[in-house]
């Protein structure tokens, strides 16, 4: 089972159960991956941005690949924003995933959209792993 540091993007006030839905079911042991946490673990603050850009960079440029949940209100986020820009310009993988039952828009310059079945998930992860 190979390690990822994965740095999952999505808006912090309206999607954290997302975030904690998907890491809990990365561990239930399914996986190709062992699935690590290197997610911001704070809503972007616009009025503490220098120092929050500078955590964010730093936890991107750590991982190995980036994920965005599509939740209610990504697409508008400006942290999950400045966060799919950060990763691009690290040139870091990156995907979104679509929760079930929800339409909310895909966020731009986040690449593919795969829907939330961890099978596809998965293959995503290492597709994004052996470029």
């Amino acid at each position: 089972m190979a390690k990822v540091k994965v740095f999952l993007s999505f808006e912090f006030d309206k999607d954290n159960e997302l975030h904690h839905n998907f890491y809990a079911q990365a561990s239930r042991g399914d996986s190709f991956h062992k699935i690590e946490d290197y997610s911001l673990k704070e809503a972007y603050q616009p009025h503490n941005d220098r120092i929050w850009l500078k955590k964010a960079k730093h936890l991107i440029s750590c991982s190995d690949i980036v994920i965005v949940l599509t939740g209610q209100d990504a697409h508008n986020a400006p942290g999950v924003e400045k966060e799919v820009t950060i990763a691009n310009q690290q040139d870091k993988p990156i995907f979104q995933i679509r929760p079930q039952n929800r339409t909310s828009g895909p966020v731009r310059g986040a690449g593919e959209v795969v829907p939330w079945k961890w099978r596809k998930i998965d293959a995503k992860i290492s597709e994004c792993l052996e470029k």
